[in-house]
């Protein structure tokens, strides 16, 4: 009779337990995971704000880069001025060019460090950035190693308000500095941040990252469209988190329904396992947690590629028209990856007032490794191509760069241009990468196969030698890399070059757009060319396009032809001018004529500043004049001063054992030419020489 309720009251302490232990489980592991799933959402806010931080100051950095571009490019007019060297006029001008480009600050130091100019007028000469302390002292390197410099908002040193500064460097020495407080900075870079993180999601579709002005009027909101609308605290429903990048507010915001589903799901199963019998217990707890952290390792690589691809993306330009106030070219490009990341890229950006540099490039191999080399060789060509050197130099420094510290062996083709808008000459290097189609031009298309040389991260210390082509009004070039070309069918036959162009020709013949208002139909219709080409083989490679017009100068491409270009003082530099020669001649009536006299008084001049000048470089002007008729080569160089005229001319009736050494060079280009005229201009030679034509 005792048994049984015996056995009911051990049946409910049994129960009791086992409920007991359930709750103390489910109540443990339940704050276990809220514990790690907060951690884990500040982990991920970290690492996001880290990438947007990148393209945030990126973006910010070439606004002011572009600004200070400007101030250099003024400078060298206004040094010319009577004014120039007086403190208080000159700091006037400054002043007013400052408030004209939306800065607060510049300042131009000289070769030597000192603060020489400024629209500050007690800066003047107050200042040594070579021997400065501070922030100022970090622009220092400007005076040895050249290109750039950028500085985030600190506080200034000297009145303790937070300033931006940028340096550019001067070939001839020195550099120029621009600053910006912070309310310049965010009306400066505001548009450049407009709509930077669309699309971007964190944790799945529903957080997101914000960009703000002061007032917390949001620029760039993950949908867009939204822009416009007032930043308003998500609360306790989410994790979120605020930081300030170049002084605009950025907000992450990750709802925590997102990470409570996760949540309750290993909750409740760890709740079940916990009733089940031991030996059961053991085995689904073990075949659950390697399926779930099989889930977890699968989401957080496609999470983490995703968020890959979407920083790779935002790192080339995608918005197009990308220079709606440029009416003299029109260009548009894309890019389609064979996977969720790849290694080809496309850039375009203006590396002097008149000169758009352009290219495509493919790099060696495919996913993260590709596009970790990718990011890296785009920053190197921009970084480089931004100082202003010669195309050539550009392709010298760039491949010596990217083939330090390149222990993958990996290497990139590429086909860069620098476009003059005010001629349509288009100055290039082809490093290994495909040949462009030319059209447009009335002909058939055809492939520009110039000047094929090594890819870049190969081998340091190779030579790269610049060609140049002069596009019409209307011309245009097209670039792409070889996954268009290399993509096979079933039968495994490449699309190849000749099916490209004749998709061109048929193209132009059937009178199709290829460019119109930011947009190329050209360049989907090859795409799916391609696509259709290959079938149901998946897709081989990645396929990038990039497609350039050129409209003309205005109104500078009516006057007469007068162009310039700076060349090393090398045999390859001399190489280059007499390249940039011919093709100037060739829009000069009567050029073709005077070609081959030209030739030779090119080449002299040039070979003496090689030789014997001791100059870094030389800068040839070649300009057709109208009255008299002919052509006017002026040669400029920064070496030894030397008047080629202030020698007496050799005696041509003495045999050659009893002539001095030397002389006949110029007395030959004498003879030649109709005149020849010297000048020490601003440290520099400047040799005239005039032919009629």
């Amino acid at each position: 009779m005792t048994a049984g309720p015996q056995q009911r009251r051990l049946a409910v302490r049994l129960v009791g337990a086992v409920a007991l232990a359930f709750a103390a489980s489910l109540a443990l592991t339940w704050m276990l995971h809220e514990k790690i799933t907060r951690r884990d959402m500040l982990h991920l806010i970290d690492n996001v704000f880290a990438d947007v931080a990148v393209d945030i100051r990126e973006r910010v950095d070439a606004r002011m880069f572009r600004q200070a571009m400007v101030v250099r490019d003024k400078v060298y007019t206004m040094r010319d001025e009577p004014w120039w060297n007086d403190p208080d006029e000159s700091s006037r001008r400054l002043r007013a060019l400052a408030d004209e480009l939306g800065v607060d600050e510049i300042c131009i130091a000289d070769a030597d460090g000192n603060l020489s100019h400024s629209a500050r007028r007690d800066e003047v000469g107050a200042l040594n950035f070579a021997t400065a302390e501070g922030q100022a002292r970090e622009f220092a390197s400007l005076l040895t190693e050249g290109y750039e410099l950028a500085q985030p908002l600190l506080p200034n040193t000297l009145r303790g308000e937070r300033v931006k500064y940028v340096g550019v460097w001067m070939p001839e020495g020195g550099f120029v500095q621009v600053g910006a407080r912070e309310k310049a900075v965010r009306n400066l870079a505001r548009s450049a941040l407009t709509g930077l993180t669309h699309g971007w999601h964190v944790s799945g579709d529903h957080g997101g990252i914000f960009i703000t002005t002061d007032n917390g009027t949001i620029i760039s909101h993950p949908v867009a469209g939204r822009e416009g609308g007032q930043w308003r605290d998500p609360g306790a429903e989410s994790y979120w988190e605020m930081r300030t990048f170049e002084g605009f507010p950025v907000y992450v915001v990750i709802p925590k329904k997102t990470a409570v589903v996760e949540r309750r799901v290993l909750v409740m199963t760890s709740a079940f396992l916990n009733g089940m019998a031991l030996v059961f217990a053991a085995i689904l707890v073990g075949l659950v947690i390697a399926r779930y952290v099989r889930d977890r390792l699968h989401e957080r690589q496609s999470r983490d590629m995703a968020m890959a691809k979407s920083i790779q993306e935002s790192a080339i330009p995608r918005v197009f028209p990308p220079f709606a106030e440029e009416p003299r070219m029109d260009i548009c490009a894309s890019m389609q990856p064979a996977r969720d990341i790849g290694g080809d890229f496309y850039d375009f950006y203006f590396s002097g007032p008149n000169r758009l540099t352009f290219l495509i490039a493919d790099v060696s191999g495919k996913g993260i490794p590709a596009a970790l080399y990718m990011m890296r060789a785009k920053a190197t060509f921009k970084g480089i191509a931004q100082t202003g050197l010669p195309l050539a130099e550009l392709a010298v420094r760039a491949n010596d760069a990217l083939s330090r510290d390149n222990d993958a062996n990996m290497f990139v083709t590429a086909w860069i241009g620098e476009l003059n808008l005010e001629t349509g000459v288009v100055t290039f290097i082809n490093a290994g990468h495909n040949p462009p189609i030319r059209f447009g031009g009335g002909g058939a298309p055809a492939f520009v196969r110039e000047g094929s040389g090594m890819m870049f991260g190969a081998l340091p210390g190779l030579p790269y030698r610049a060609h140049e082509l002069t596009l019409k009004p209307g011309e245009m070039l097209y670039l792409y890399t070889d996954g268009l070309t290399e993509q096979p069918d079933a039968k495994g036959e490449l699309y190849g070059e000749e099916r490209l162009r004749d998709a061109i020709q048929t193209l132009v013949d059937e009178g199709g757009v290829v460019l119109e208002r930011g947009a190329s139909p050209l360049l989907g219709a090859l795409q799916c060319a391609v696509l259709a080409h290959g079938g149901a083989v998946e897709q081989a490679d990645d396929c990038t396009q990039l497609v350039l017009r050129w409209n003309g100068g205005g109104a500078a491409a009516e006057e007469p032809a007068r162009t310039a270009r700076a060349f090393p003082a090398t045999q390859d530099g001399v190489a280059a001018a007499s390249a940039y020669l011919d093709a100037t001649l060739e829009g000069i009536d009567g050029g073709d004529l005077l070609n081959p006299v030209l030739h030779v008084i090119l080449d002299e001049i040039a070979s003496n500043i090689v030789r014997y000048s001791g100059a870094s470089e030389f800068e040839l002007t070649v300009e057709a004049t109208a009255d008299p008729a002919g052509v006017r080569l002026v040669f400029s160089d920064d070496g030894t001063p030397y008047d080629p005229l202030a020698h007496v001319d050799p005696d041509t009736t003495l045999s050659a054992a009893e002539r001095p050494i030397g002389g006949l060079g110029i007395l030959m280009v004498k003879k030649m030419s109709d005149s020849v005229d010297y000048a020490r201009v601003r440290n520099r030679n400047v040799l005239t020489i005039f032919k009629k034509t």
